[in-house]
């Protein structure tokens, strides 16, 4: 129990709060605030809380923490991003000390742009991004700064922002609002968080702790129950999110097979961190909205990014991809350990696993690439690629 609360001071007081809950946290920051770490430790039993703090200052060092060159560097992605990287890390941690309680570890990512001493940019904005991840939560809590305020303020309040925000993930019960001057410094406060159900839950669980194993984990799959059919044709994406050129593809294949098309997401990536609850729910939504047209089937959630553990959960398949796949899907960077292109066609044969291709207006099927007799070309005059992506709908926002 807090004693005297009256005699030490608000930010002593939450990272006291923090001490006293069960939970254990890594903690990571970029670009500002890096001062809450400090005070995580300058007041005793911080060993007890934070099993880790990391600060990837560089943009180099931040690109090797998430893997890849963010979008945006100061963004709610990016920090989600960092949160999960640091969840992971957390679950790793945890386990090498014997006491492994996967629902009490918290990964927190803070990324930051806040005002520079010199060369500033005239109305550049400033901004923070703090998200948590944990086993069945996401949360995001971003705020615009006052262009006035000069960099030590910023710097104080915002490391005194990570801290509130730890105590309230913490200590739900001692909700703590921000104070009158803080209220002056933040400008605005923009909050998101998502809950998943305990299989979905499990799932992102059971795939961080086979990344940080390194051993071959069973491919694992969720049904989320939409509409009750057996699976014969699948859409793999990320669908971040769906559009109209997936809905055409779902169409063409549904009237072909004569049966509705089921979309199917892989929460692992072999290319970026695993996807946390905001974004899948984002993702989940964007599908739901065309779910009442009888070419869309139900949605899957599964810990497999590859093709060949697609096989596996779902036999007996027609797959739908574009040409991009088509030429990942025969290239030695994503094969499994052991795996050649002969051994990887016999195990597609062996589940009965057919591919059906969609030619892409800026993808182009590799022109060494022997086409197996399992992938069937969809032909130009069905199916006409307009240049519509993922990628160029979230840029246009």
């Amino acid at each position: 129990m807090i004693e005297n609360a009256k005699q030490i001071s608000e930010t002593h007081y939450q990272v006291k709060l923090i001490h006293d809950s069960q939970y254990r946290i890594v903690l990571t920051i970029t670009g500002g605030g890096t001062e809450a770490i400090g005070e995580l430790l300058r007041h005793g039993e911080g060993s007890d809380t934070l099993l880790e703090a990391m600060v990837p200052y560089s943009p180099e060092s931040l690109e090797e923490l998430i893997g890849k060159k963010p979008n945006k560097y100061a963004s709610a992605e990016t920090a989600k991003e960092m949160a999960m990287i640091a969840y992971r890390r957390a679950l790793f941690l945890a386990s090498q000390r014997g006491n492994y309680e996967p629902e009490i570890l918290i990964g927190i990512g803070v990324t930051c742009k806040l005002t520079k001493i010199i060369n500033e940019r005239k109305a550049r904005d400033h901004e923070v991004h703090f998200a948590c991840q944990s086993y069945n939560k996401t949360g995001i809590s971003s705020i615009i700064l006052n262009n006035n305020t000069e960099r030590e303020e910023q710097e104080k309040a915002v490391a005194e922002f990570i801290i509130k925000e730890i105590a309230n993930i913490c200590d739900p019960k001692s909700y703590i609002q921000e104070g009158k001057n803080k209220k002056e410094i933040f400008k605005k406060i923009l909050k998101n968080k998502a809950e998943a159900d305990i299989p979905v839950a499990n799932l992102l669980l059971k795939t961080l702790e086979g990344m940080n194993s390194k051993n071959y984990i069973a491919p694992l799959k969720v049904d989320m129950g939409i509409k009750d059919n057996r699976p014969r044709v699948i859409l793999s994406g990320s669908f971040n999110p769906c559009h109209k050129n997936h809905l055409a593809m779902a169409r063409i294949a549904s009237e072909k097979y004569n049966c509705p098309v089921d979309f199917e997401i892989s929460l692992a990536n072999v290319d970026k961190p695993p996807i946390d609850f905001i974004s899948l729910e984002q993702r989940i939504d964007s599908i739901l909205k065309y779910h009442d047209n009888e070419y869309i089937g139900n949605i899957y959630l599964s810990n497999s990014p590859l093709f060949a553990d697609k096989a596996v959960l779902f036999p007996n398949c027609v797959f739908l991809i574009g040409t991009d796949t088509l030429n990942r899907l025969f290239n030695i960077k994503y094969y499994r350990s052991g795996e050649d292109k002969q051994s990887l066609l016999d195990h597609f044969k062996n589940y009965h696993t057919r591919f059906m291709v969609f030619q892409r207006k800026d993808a182009f099927i590799s022109s060494n690439m022997e086409i197996p007799e399992i992938c069937e070309i969809v032909p130009l005059s069905s199916y006409k690629d307009d240049g519509t992506s993922s990628t160029k709908i979230r840029d246009s926002f």
